[in-house]
Protein backbone atom coordinates (compact mmCIF):
# COMPACT_ATOMS: atom_id res chain seq x y z
CA UNK A 1 0.00 0.00 0.00
CA UNK A 2 1.41 3.26 -0.97
CA UNK A 3 1.31 6.23 1.38
CA UNK A 4 -1.17 8.33 -0.17
CA UNK A 5 -4.74 7.59 0.32
CA UNK A 6 -7.46 6.27 -2.47
CA UNK A 7 -9.89 8.17 -3.65
CA UNK A 8 -13.93 8.04 -2.52
CA UNK A 9 -14.10 6.48 -5.37
CA UNK A 10 -11.76 3.74 -5.05
CA UNK A 11 -12.75 3.26 -1.06
CA UNK A 12 -16.51 2.41 -2.58
CA UNK A 13 -15.07 -0.12 -4.96
CA UNK A 14 -13.15 -1.57 -1.70
CA UNK A 15 -15.77 -1.01 0.47
CA UNK A 16 -18.03 -2.75 -2.15
CA UNK A 17 -15.70 -5.85 -2.28
CA UNK A 18 -15.34 -6.08 1.35
CA UNK A 19 -19.13 -6.78 1.57
CA UNK A 20 -19.11 -9.50 -0.61
CA UNK A 21 -15.83 -11.11 1.21
CA UNK A 22 -17.26 -10.88 4.26
CA UNK A 23 -20.85 -13.02 3.27
CA UNK A 24 -17.94 -15.72 1.93
CA UNK A 25 -16.11 -15.17 5.79
CA UNK A 26 -19.15 -15.53 7.52
CA UNK A 27 -20.35 -18.53 5.72
CA UNK A 28 -16.78 -20.33 5.93
CA UNK A 29 -16.65 -19.55 9.74
CA UNK A 30 -19.79 -21.01 10.27
CA UNK A 31 -18.50 -24.34 8.29
CA UNK A 32 -15.62 -24.32 10.09
CA UNK A 33 -18.07 -24.07 13.53
CA UNK A 34 -16.08 -21.43 14.73
CA UNK A 35 -16.47 -20.27 18.10
CA UNK A 36 -19.58 -18.01 18.74
CA UNK A 37 -17.37 -15.58 19.89
CA UNK A 38 -15.68 -14.82 16.84
CA UNK A 39 -18.64 -15.44 14.20
CA UNK A 40 -19.95 -12.52 16.72
CA UNK A 41 -17.26 -10.47 16.13
CA UNK A 42 -17.26 -11.19 12.24
CA UNK A 43 -21.03 -10.39 11.68
CA UNK A 44 -20.19 -6.99 14.20
CA UNK A 45 -17.42 -6.15 11.76
CA UNK A 46 -19.58 -6.64 8.62
CA UNK A 47 -22.18 -4.61 10.23
CA UNK A 48 -19.86 -1.42 10.48
CA UNK A 49 -18.50 -1.96 7.23
CA UNK A 50 -21.96 -2.08 5.67
CA UNK A 51 -22.57 1.41 7.35
CA UNK A 52 -19.41 2.72 5.95
CA UNK A 53 -20.26 1.52 2.66
CA UNK A 54 -23.95 2.89 2.69
CA UNK A 55 -21.90 6.54 3.39
CA UNK A 56 -19.97 6.22 0.92
CA UNK A 57 -22.67 5.38 -1.40
CA UNK A 58 -23.93 9.26 -0.68
CA UNK A 59 -20.55 10.87 -1.03
CA UNK A 60 -18.40 9.28 -3.43
CA UNK A 61 -18.17 10.89 -6.97
CA UNK A 62 -20.52 8.50 -8.93
CA UNK A 63 -22.94 9.44 -12.05
CA UNK A 64 -25.16 11.60 -11.28
CA UNK A 65 -27.99 9.40 -11.20
CA UNK A 66 -26.57 6.26 -9.19
CA UNK A 67 -26.28 9.50 -6.60
CA UNK A 68 -29.66 10.53 -6.64
CA UNK A 69 -30.92 7.28 -6.13
CA UNK A 70 -28.38 5.84 -3.63
CA UNK A 71 -29.64 9.67 -1.36
CA UNK A 72 -33.25 8.14 -1.71
CA UNK A 73 -32.26 4.50 -1.12
CA UNK A 74 -29.65 5.37 2.17
CA UNK A 75 -31.06 8.40 3.55
CA UNK A 76 -30.15 7.82 7.06
CA UNK A 77 -26.28 6.77 5.94
CA UNK A 78 -23.42 8.74 8.35
CA UNK A 79 -21.42 11.36 6.74
CA UNK A 80 -18.27 10.66 5.84
CA UNK A 81 -16.71 12.06 9.52
CA UNK A 82 -18.69 9.16 11.51
CA UNK A 83 -18.04 6.75 8.62
CA UNK A 84 -14.42 7.19 9.12
CA UNK A 85 -14.55 6.97 13.13
CA UNK A 86 -16.51 3.51 12.34
CA UNK A 87 -13.72 2.38 9.84
CA UNK A 88 -10.84 3.64 12.37
CA UNK A 89 -13.09 1.20 15.37
CA UNK A 90 -13.35 -1.67 12.63
CA UNK A 91 -9.48 -1.52 12.89
CA UNK A 92 -9.27 -2.73 16.33
CA UNK A 93 -11.95 -5.01 15.81
CA UNK A 94 -10.04 -6.35 13.25
CA UNK A 95 -6.94 -7.31 15.96
CA UNK A 96 -9.44 -9.05 18.28
CA UNK A 97 -10.60 -10.81 15.80
CA UNK A 98 -7.72 -11.77 13.89
CA UNK A 99 -6.24 -12.76 17.77
CA UNK A 100 -8.76 -15.69 18.01
CA UNK A 101 -8.98 -16.70 14.32
CA UNK A 102 -5.33 -17.50 14.63
CA UNK A 103 -5.90 -19.61 17.66
CA UNK A 104 -9.49 -21.16 16.74
CA UNK A 105 -10.13 -21.39 12.85
CA UNK A 106 -8.25 -22.36 9.64
CA UNK A 107 -5.50 -20.78 7.98
CA UNK A 108 -7.48 -19.99 5.00
CA UNK A 109 -10.37 -18.37 7.14
CA UNK A 110 -7.50 -16.20 8.72
CA UNK A 111 -5.89 -14.60 5.34
CA UNK A 112 -9.05 -13.57 4.71
CA UNK A 113 -9.95 -11.90 7.22
CA UNK A 114 -6.54 -10.17 7.19
CA UNK A 115 -7.41 -9.30 3.24
CA UNK A 116 -10.65 -7.77 4.52
CA UNK A 117 -9.00 -5.71 7.30
CA UNK A 118 -6.47 -4.71 4.32
CA UNK A 119 -9.73 -3.02 2.94
CA UNK A 120 -10.82 -1.55 5.83
CA UNK A 121 -7.15 0.47 6.17
CA UNK A 122 -7.51 1.25 2.90
CA UNK A 123 -11.08 2.44 3.12
CA UNK A 124 -10.66 4.13 6.41
CA UNK A 125 -7.27 6.18 5.21
CA UNK A 126 -9.48 7.51 2.61
CA UNK A 127 -11.92 8.80 4.85
CA UNK A 128 -9.85 10.31 7.16
CA UNK A 129 -8.25 12.33 3.94
CA UNK A 130 -11.47 13.20 3.14
CA UNK A 131 -12.41 14.36 6.23
CA UNK A 132 -8.98 15.84 7.29
CA UNK A 133 -8.62 18.21 3.67
CA UNK A 134 -5.89 15.96 2.38
CA UNK A 135 -5.08 15.09 -0.78
CA UNK A 136 -6.10 12.61 -2.42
Amino acid sequence: MSNKPISLKQALHRANLGISLFTFIAKKAKDERCETNLNNLIALAHGVHQEVHHALLKHAPQPPMNKLLNCILYRKSDPLGQASFRAGLCTSLYEVILEQASQHCSEELHDLLSLACDINQEVYYSLYAAVNGEDE
